[in-house]
């Protein structure tokens, strides 16, 4: 619950507060990612993977 809506929050803030130019599928990318990130971290119990994975994923917008 607290991924998905984490994920929705930063979908939000970014629709709302992010640059002139950004619309809906910049939001739901930035959503996507930070979801993913979370999920990372809640899932992936090797700390190597995991930070492999999230340094991955900071690539990303």
């Amino acid at each position: 619950m607290f991924v998905t809506l984490s994920g929705l929050g930063a979908a939000g803030i970014v629709y709302v507060f992010g640059p002139a130019g950004s619309g809906v599928a910049t939001s739901v990318a930035v959503g996507v990612v930070v979801w993913l990130m979370f999920a990372v971290g809640l899932v992936v119990s090797n700390e190597r993977v995991k930070q492999a994975l999230l340094d991955l994923l900071s690539l990303f917008p």
